[in-house]
């Protein structure tokens, strides 16, 4: 009796778009590093998910994800103050997008600014015990959904950390010698 011979995945019967992607990238022989390409794409595509689901819990608390970040900088801070070129910097956002996510945050007075008390160029942003509130609360919600990493383990979690840290390290993200 012949042994019965699957029949490769054809694109009708591939669920997964990455799958989907490198069984394109394969037939049609494309230049460049496949496994680079999907391991882009399957990232995107997991980032995309982790943002939607850590957008939809901010947003339950009046928050984006620019403002909830610039509020756990703040927090995270020793003093809870921070100067707006350094937000943006810590955030990887322009100086704008952090002084507009400080405009919105500052009218529902969650952080006020004053200057810096040696350089009047730089202003200096603190949080305040309303956004020290905020900021808790939301930071519950993102844990209950595990910060959009859910059905991760410890394990994952420190392997995905090695990982990112030593691809944030060779992008020059972290500072640390290359």
């Amino acid at each position: 009796m012949a042994a019965r011979r699957t029949a490769s995945p054809t694109p009708d019967t591939i669920t997964d778009p990455v799958d989907w992607a490198q069984h394109y990238w394969r037939e049609q022989r494309l230049d460049g590093d496949e496994q680079h390409f999907l391991v882009m794409s399957s990232l995107l595509r997991y980032q995309r998910i982790m943002v939607d689901l850590v957008e939809g819990k901010l947003r339950e608390h009046g928050l984006n994800m620019t403002d909830y970040l610039l509020l756990m900088t703040l927090q995270l801070s020793e003093a809870g103050t921070r100067l707006i070129s350094s937000l943006a910097r810590n955030l990887m956002v322009h100086a704008t997008t952090a002084t507009l996510a400080t405009d919105r945050l500052e009218t529902k007075k969650l952080l006020y600014r004053s200057p810096h008390p040696t350089d009047r160029r730089a202003t200096c942003v603190t949080i305040t015990d309303a956004g020290r509130t905020l900021v808790h609360e939301a930071t519950v919600a993102l844990d209950a959904v595990e910060f959009g990493l859910p059905g991760s383990t410890p394990v994952d979690l420190k392997a995905l950390m090695d990982v990112l840290s030593t691809l944030r390290t060779a992008a020059g993200d972290t500072g640390r010698p290359r």
